[in-house]
């Protein structure tokens, strides 16, 4: 049985291949349907020619890809166990229930792993790590200082692998073929990365043993065969002695915790220049200094990468903070606080406060699931939809209906927003409010008791069900009373110990703070750190405050 399973937000979801050709595209009408508007209505499709599953693309608009490399429109490609498919941003994963190897070429083309029943393998070493001078020193030492030079000034992994088969086909002139496979994370299969041939016009295939190569990566073991073309272990049926391969080694490329990240294989045709076990010991040495030269380029680009993605998160920082507020309201008889910490770069809470108009205040306060990347972009979101929003009305009860029908579409499955909007009069000092999901503001009266909004009146988060009929509540602000908002980073806050600081301590810390809104709103995020002690923020902190003051 084969199948293709849907992979996204880190689940699996197969889809059983049992009616063929089976589309793949938004429309209702496909065999598997996908959410995405960069997927085209009929995008690919597979096929059964001869009991093959081949993958086609349907002349799309982003394009389909296997294992990285686009397809050609309407030009089928044979699947094998585990590839790799992606349409737009959405990933698949094939299967095979008749394919049973632990170790996958991973690509439709390039390299074929077969296998035999017995084995003839004249000679084998282990791999030792780097530097091992044991046999013939000067052309391994030869060899290594070949490999330094051609690997000299490069920066990218991906020209690191062509650069050692090179250097390797300089150091074995009797090499007529060679492939370097890397150890794929993702699946964990052993994909080929680079494929050489000495002469033009050659079948440009290498075939490799799936037996003889599950021996070099468990055993950590370089292979030889004097003789592959009667070999057992490495010819399986016809695959070696249909290209007269003679003499062939595979050898394990290790990182620096000694464990196998890929394996270098070399072949020769000539039976006068068949491959000895001294070449093995040298194959092993120059593989050991290129495992060494490709890990430290690696671990170059990794620090790269990181350097350019903190570059990035730091202007993705200066942008989200460009969504709040700089400056809250200047209103006379009322004050207004505010302060926004988040736990990683960007983050997910949320806040605005701004004047509707000369005489009405907009309060707006919310905290998307999750955090990081994801809920920085839907924070954005929400920000911009509010200001819109907010900008055709100043009815609670309408603006609350738009901003949640316009969250409820497109938006992410599991993603949605605890939010609060209200809207102060300062004509009348009321104040009229809609809660979505988030706890209760707390309010201080000026004698110091502290309640909280009935929870009957609280409804569903922002971006679950639209058309939810929200309850919108109004009430006086009386002189000296003060509102407190708080995303869960607040009550949530750890100690060391992993003790919370609760929502009780910040309503007792309310109730005798200062009445003025900022003075407490400072104070109480300072509680917060002395309460953490040291201990990293695990979630976005937000607190809004705002009273009358006459």
């Amino acid at each position: 049985m084969a199948r293709i399973v849907l992979l996204k937000d880190g689940q699996s979801f197969p889809y059983e291949l049992t009616n063929f050709p089976a589309r793949i595209g938004r429309h209702p009408d496909c065999d598997v349907q996908v959410d995405s508007n960069m997927v085209s209505r009929f995008h690919a499709q597979l096929v059964n020619v001869r009991n093959k599953i081949l993958l086609e693309d349907l002349s799309s608009g982003n394009g389909s890809f296997l294992n990285g490399r686009q397809l050609e429109t309407n030009k089928p490609v044979t699947l094998r166990h585990n590839d790799r498919i992606k349409l737009g941003p959405i990933k698949f994963r094939y299967e095979d229930d008749s394919h049973d190897s632990s170790i996958e070429s991973g690509i439709t083309e390039g390299v074929d792993l077969n296998d035999g029943t017995s084995s003839t393998i004249m000679g084998s070493a282990v791999a030792r790590g780097f530097g091992v001078f044991e046999v013939r020193p000067e052309e391994k030492l030869r060899g290594i200082l070949k490999i330094n030079q051609s690997l000299a000034g490069l920066i990218e992994v991906s020209s690191i692998a062509p650069k050692i088969l090179d250097t390797l086909f300089e150091v074995f002139p009797q090499a007529d073929r060679g492939a370097i496979l890397i150890k794929d994370p993702i699946p964990k299969k052993f994909i080929p990365i680079a494929q050489k041939q000495r002469a033009e016009g050659v079948d440009e295939s290498v075939r490799l043993s799936r037996t003889v190569l599950e021996r070099v990566i468990n055993d950590k073991t370089g292979i030889l065969s004097a003789d592959a073309s009667s070999d057992a272990r490495f010819s399986a049926s016809e695959s070696i002695s249909s290209l007269t391969i003679h003499s062939m080694m595979l050898v394990p490329m290790l990182d620096m915790e000694g464990e196998v990240f890929g394996v270098i294989s070399l072949d020769t045709q000539n039976p006068m220049k068949r491959f000895t076990e001294e070449d093995l010991e040298l194959l092993l040495a120059v593989a050991n200094q290129s495992a060494h030269s490709y890990e430290n380029v690696r671990l170059l680009q990794s620090h790269v990468d990181k350097q350019k993605q903190d570059k990035e998160m730091k202007i993705a920082s200066g942008v989200q903070k460009a969504l709040l507020p700089e400056k809250m309201p200047n209103v006379a008889g009322y004050r207004f606080f505010a302060s926004y910490d988040a736990a990683q770069a960007v983050g997910g809470d949320y806040f605005d406060c701004f004047m509707i108009g000369s005489r009405k205040v907009c309060i707006s306060f919310g905290d998307v699931a999750g955090k990081g990347v994801p809920g920085a972009l839907i924070m954005s979101r929400i920000a911009s939809v509010v200001q819109n929003t907010m900008s055709f009305t100043d009815d609670v009860q309408v603006a609350i209906q738009r901003i949640n029908s316009h969250m409820c579409h497109n938006m992410v499955e599991g993603r949605f927003v605890t939010y609060i909007l209200g809207v102060i009069d300062l004509d009348t000092n009321r104040i009229t409010m809609a809660n979505a999901g988030h706890m209760s503001p707390l309010i201080r009266k000026a004698n110091g008791e502290v309640e909280e909004f009935n929870q009957a009146t609280i409804g569903i988060p922002i971006g679950i069900i639209d058309g939810y009929p929200y309850e919108v509540v109004e009430r006086e602000i009386a002189v000296g009373e003060m509102f407190v908002l708080i995303t869960d980073g607040v009550d949530e806050a750890m100690d060391p110990d992993g003790n919370l600081y609760t929502k009780e301590v910040v309503r007792e810390f309310v109730a005798v703070g200062s009445p003025d809104p900022e003075v407490l709103g400072r104070a109480l995020l300072a509680d917060v750190r002395i309460h953490a002690n040291g201990r990293d923020q695990n979630d976005d902190i937000t607190i809004m405050t705002f009273g009358r003051l006459l």
